[in-house]
């Protein structure tokens, strides 16, 4: 399986300017996420990483 490289150019020209401003709106009001859900955020990406045979990069600090 070949995924194509994600542009957020090309996915916010695809949602429109109104889906884009009401997704940009909802990520501002959100609470902050927690320490064990960026942790497990991170360990979802780095399991999809493995699995599409890219090396495994360290985790950034929050």
């Amino acid at each position: 399986m070949s995924a194509q490289e994600f542009s957020r150019a090309a996915a916010e020209l695809l949602l429109g300017a109104d889906a884009v401003a009401e997704i940009r709106r909802q990520a501002k009001e959100a609470p902050p996420l927690r320490q064990e859900q960026r942790e497990q955020i991170r360990a979802v990406f780095a399991s999809a990483r493995v699995m599409a045979g890219e090396p495994l990069r360290p985790a950034r600090a929050a």
